[in-house]
């Protein structure tokens, strides 16, 4: 389950961020969180897995008719790709009609999600 990111959740979100390893260094993870809280288009959720603990964070921009998905972490015990593709049909779900695309980082998830939903042309 998904859930928006409220300000009580910000010590939650930036622990799950600070899993990436590139979010360690400098202020990355304030300087990140500060980026998600600038704009209404950027939004961050948290996720809880089926035995309702804080479980993953996936971090979204929106810009027209995509859904740009920027960030998917798990817990090291949580992560596994089903867990990976539960978040994304979340998402698909809250915003119906909205494509949702990869970065860099996230393609090969994103990929992953639409040959299980049968959305990826081969």
């Amino acid at each position: 389950m998904l859930l928006k990111y409220r300000t009580e959740y910000k010590k939650i979100a930036m622990d799950m961020l600070s899993l990436l390893p590139d979010m360690n260094k400098g202020n990355h993870l304030e300087d990140e969180m500060n980026w998600y809280e600038d704009s209404d288009n950027r939004v961050i959720y948290l996720w809880k897995n089926q035995d309702d603990n804080w479980a993953g964070l996936v971090a979204i921009e929106q810009k027209n008719d995509l859904l740009v998905l920027r960030r998917v972490v798990l817990t090291p015990d949580s992560w596994n790709i089903n867990n990976c593709c539960s978040m994304i049909d979340d998402l698909n779900n809250l915003y119906m009609g909205k494509k949702i695309v990869g970065t860099m980082d996230t393609t090969s998830i994103c990929e992953i999600w639409e040959k299980r939903n049968g959305t990826r042309v081969q």
